[in-house]
């Protein structure tokens, strides 16, 4: 892992970084995603509220990393407000799949993604991994995303779902540890990026649930919207939630 004009860089030392950043993120992400378990909302159709707040947060965050590229202070403040954003997408997922997580659960998800990454970096040691290291890290990405697909399209426990969407994150981490970052700052600025990733959970969250149930999707969002719920995605939403009750 070659730096730019500062040399060589330390690769346990950046891996030490990426590793302590990944937890921070995913712990804070769990963090929100449990305290939003504790709102009631007044109508279930507002569960598409979680997502949507979620994909706003980046979108906004998204917009300040691009117009202030390299001050520090904004871009770990943009790392905080994706962690927030994962936790809202969670939140979401675990509203439309009927699912619950505790402290304990979520605290060793964190811990198994972050042995997730020290795999990577352990491959990466290898001497002709380590020269062909930009190849390596797409098809690890490629090989991550494969598994994350199958994770979470067949599986519905707490545990693995939700392992499914923290890796795909922690995944575009890695990029954090490939990138000719040479200082502190320029790391920030990696992992920062990386955090984006985030998208590709919202996106995915909101295909598959509509792809599950389309009209209870679109009824759903359609009472957002025109702010008098109907009803129909809330027994849709109880129909869902009986179906995983029998299938457990």
């Amino acid at each position: 892992m070659r730096g730019g004009k500062g040399g060589t860089v330390n690769k346990f030392k950046k891996a030490g970084i990426v590793s302590l950043a990944t937890f921070i993120f995913l712990l804070v992400a769990s963090a929100v995603a449990l305290a939003l378990g504790y709102v009631r909302l007044e109508h279930e159709s507002y569960g598409w509220l979680f997502l949507i707040v979620g994909v706003i947060l980046l979108i906004l965050s998204g917009l300040v990393a691009f117009v202030v590229r390299g001050n520090t202070a904004v871009n770990l403040a943009c790392f905080a407000a994706n962690a927030v954003a994962l936790g809202f997408c969670i939140r979401a997922w675990y509203f439309f799949r009927g699912l619950e997580n505790n402290f304990v659960t979520m605290l060793l998800i964190c811990l198994a993604c972050v042995a997730y990454l020290w795999v990577f970096f352990a491959l990466c040691l290898i001497p002709f991994i380590s020269k062909h290291i930009k190849a390596f890290f797409f098809i690890w990405l490629a090989i991550s995303a494969v598994a994350y697909i199958l994770v979470v399209i067949f599986t519905n426990t707490t545990f693995v779902s939700t392992f499914g969407y923290y890796m795909l994150v922690v995944a575009a981490f890695t990029y954090a540890m490939v990138s000719g970052s040479h200082n502190l700052k320029e790391l920030i600025r990696a992992l920062t990026l990386s955090a984006y990733s985030v998208f590709a959970v919202a996106v995915i969250v909101a295909v598959i649930i509509i792809s599950e149930d389309g009209d209870m999707g679109l009824d759903c969002v359609a009472d957002i919207f025109s702010g008098v719920p109907d009803g129909k995605g809330e027994d849709k939403k109880h129909k869902n939630e009986e179906g995983f009750l029998k299938r457990e």
